[in-house]
């Protein structure tokens, strides 16, 4: 038996990357480019979910510790098996699950790199930030963490905001901005910084920098012909209205109900 298990095939292992941002901020675009790279799969937004593995550890570990004393390796024990549930297996499972899930029925072996782009981030409250990202970066070894940004005026102003409070709007891109800085001290080799404007910048100098520094960051270089694929991928523009056209959706609705 012992033999079997020595000679049982390892779960191959992969290199992640994360988006964190918030809504109308460009992550889609983002998205699309970094699946624009080779071997590099980046599914799109999960509810955060992963954030709620990481609350159950902490729920089941408070309790844990409560109840240790009850001799929970015990049969006869109320709470037989509780020493079981360990921080160590929250990791291994959540690993697990994730990974499975951003694969989908992709083949494994097609992939070296995969991650997510998440616009919800400002869920995590401050008091658990640090404990957050160290449950997943023991989760996801290695993680980078790719920090999109765009002007609040058009972030605020756009149809995925519109109709929301605005002070509630800016609290939670604040709280994003919050997360960010603490990822640029705390993992500065494992962050990149993105900006909108930048990377959408009619200059093309401009968004080429800003285009070659997602490959180089996410896959080490970036050759003329990596480039030529991102641009490619930064004209067509990503998600229900990209490059800004809810404003004009938004404006058109607007003037067609003033025509009725």
């Amino acid at each position: 038996m012992l033999s079997k298990i020595r000679g049982r095939k390892q779960p191959k292992t992969y290199g992640y990357v994360f988006v964190v941002t918030y809504g109308r901020s460009g992550s889609t675009l983002v998205q699309g480019l970094l699946n624009t790279l080779p071997r590099t799969l980046v599914r799109g937004e999960n509810n955060m979910y992963v954030l709620h593995l990481f609350r159950a550890m902490h729920s089941v570990q408070s309790f844990r510790k409560t109840h240790l004393k009850h001799n929970p390796k015990a049969s006869h024990s109320a709470f037989f098996g509780l020493n079981e549930i360990t921080p160590a297996s929250f990791v291994e499972s959540t690993r697990t699950l994730v990974t499975g899930h951003l694969l989908g029925s992709v083949a494994p072996d097609e992939v070296d790199r995969l991650g997510f782009k998440e616009v919800l981030w400002h869920r995590i409250r401050p008091a658990e930030t640090e404990a957050f990202f160290d449950f997943l970066d023991k989760a996801f070894p290695g993680a980078q963490y790719v920090l999109n940004e765009r002007n609040h005026d058009k972030v605020v102003g756009s149809g995925f905001w519109q109709g929301q409070d605005q002070d509630e709007v800016m609290q939670a891109i604040t709280r994003v901005e919050e997360i960010q800085a603490f990822l640029r001290e705390t993992r500065s080799d494992r962050v990149l910084d993105l900006r909108y404007e930048l990377l959408t910048s009619e200059d093309q100098p401009t968004s080429d920098a800003q285009l070659r520094s997602i490959a180089e960051f996410v896959t080490g270089s970036c050759d003329d012909a990596l480039l030529g694929q991102l641009q490619e991928t930064r004209k067509t523009g990503h998600g229900p209205y990209p490059f800004g056209k809810s404003r004009d959706r938004d404006k058109r609705r607007a003037e067609a109900d003033s025509s009725e």
